[in-house]
């Protein structure tokens, strides 16, 4: 489900984009662009933290103005205040390293949906052109995807990880984008806490993270 939010969710010529508006260390605000959404049509706002085992509405009465900002438009059937009309809704996220933004909006009817989803903090490594970034996809990082691009397309590599000492060495396959993804599972019996370390090997290239991993 993390890996298919956004574009291949999406209904056809529609895409959804989170735009940072700022940020004070952890502290990030965004809002919500979209294109191939009609300026008439009411939408849920729903939202998938790494807390929840599933996304759950956030707000209802949900529009798009002709730039394709969403807004509250304050109207009968939609969110916000009728003394400010179209307003731009504005959502605030702490961000924890790795940890993703993934929010997404369906209209009323249920025909129309966008979503879309970010790391505002990346756990990321390159080298030359490739690079591994790493998501957690729970609190704790219980469960941790990998995620590599830029290589070869079609072409073998081997995921080398070490968390803890506790080392494997998987072989994988790039796909025809030069896309690569896997998922992990860090802890180690004994320990609370640890740090997860791994590379990507390819014959052109080899980039690696580091994921810190456990309640802290």
């Amino acid at each position: 489900m993390h890996d298919a939010w956004g574009v291949r969710a999406s209904s056809p010529s529609t895409t959804l984009a989170i735009v940072e508006q700022s940020h004070t260390g952890s502290e990030f605000r965004y809002r919500l662009q979209a294109t191939g959404v009609p300026a008439d049509v009411v939408f849920t706002l729903i939202a998938w933290p790494v807390t929840q085992r599933q996304p759950s509405e956030v707000l209802r009465g949900v529009t798009f103005n002709e730039t394709g900002l969403a807004v509250c438009a304050g109207r009968p059937g939609t969110c916000g205040d009728p003394a400010k009309p179209n307003d731009p809704i504005d959502l605030p996220f702490r961000a924890v390293p790795g940890e993703p933004v993934r929010l997404g909006v369906v209209s009323q009817d249920g025909a129309l949906k966008a979503f879309a989803k970010i790391v505002p903090l990346p756990l990321q490594g390159d080298d030359k052109s490739c690079q591994v970034s790493a998501t957690l996809l729970t609190p704790g990082a219980e469960l941790v995807f990998i995620e590599g691009t830029g290589f070869a397309p079609n072409t073998e590599l081997t995921m080398a990880s070490d968390s803890e000492g506790e080392k494997h060495d998987a072989k994988g396959k790039v796909d025809a984008q030069g896309r690569y993804v896997s998922a992990l599972m860090p802890y180690k019996l004994g320990l609370s806490r640890g740090t997860l370390n791994v590379r990507l090997k390819a014959i052109a290239c080899s980039p690696a993270v580091s994921v810190p991993w456990g309640k802290r």
